[in-house]
């Protein structure tokens, strides 16, 4: 089984990114900010007018000398109105790639069932998860990505947030000795 700095030297190879990169350990994240009621959540798509506060990208894409594997989902509900605890359904793609599809995270906001990385029982914020993947996620370099996100209730206020967090191992632009 290939590791993480493995599995990303790879992608990268297969794909000819041959410049200089600094390996890091990487989180990109993005809000949005809800309607009232409203039940679907679609990030990393629209970044218009959003603050370093509620994302750390200007775009879907990274960039041409950048990638990461994603290691753990954090997704955060600043909402009264609402459980993440209730049943989600998450999917995140990768270019024309659906490489999560049609999963449920609640299971790790809650103490119902085993958490699905065992390294903790579930949690009992109802606001507030985090999953680790077994399974390694590459976003490669000028590749789009974005993640959707439903609830099964519609009891969300308006102005309320809610959060995904991409957290791994990546690599970045390093100019090196060429400056």
């Amino acid at each position: 089984m290939a590791n993480q700095v493995n599995k990303l030297a790879y992608v990268d190879s297969k794909l000819g990114v041959s410049l200089p990169g600094q390996q890091t350990t990487r989180v990109i994240y993005d809000s949005v900010n809800a309607a009232a009621g409203q039940q679907f959540f679609e990030f990393f798509t629209n970044f218009a007018g959003k603050t370093e506060f509620q994302t750390n990208l200007t775009t879907n894409k990274l960039d041409s000398a950048e990638s990461m594997v994603i290691k753990s989902i954090q997704i955060i509900c600043n909402s009264s109105g609402i459980d993440i605890a209730q049943h989600l359904n998450l999917n995140i793609t990768v270019g024309n790639q659906v490489v999560v599809k049609d999963f449920d995270p609640s299971f790790n906001a809650s103490n119902r069932g085993l958490a699905f990385d065992r390294l903790h029982s579930g949690l009992n914020d109802g606001k507030n998860l985090e999953l680790r993947l077994l399974t390694d996620i590459v976003i490669p370099p000028q590749v789009n990505f974005k993640a959707t996100l439903q609830f099964a209730g519609n009891t969300i206020n308006l102005n309320d947030d809610v959060t995904i967090i991409f957290k791994g191992y990546g690599r970045i632009f390093s100019a090196g000795a060429s400056f």
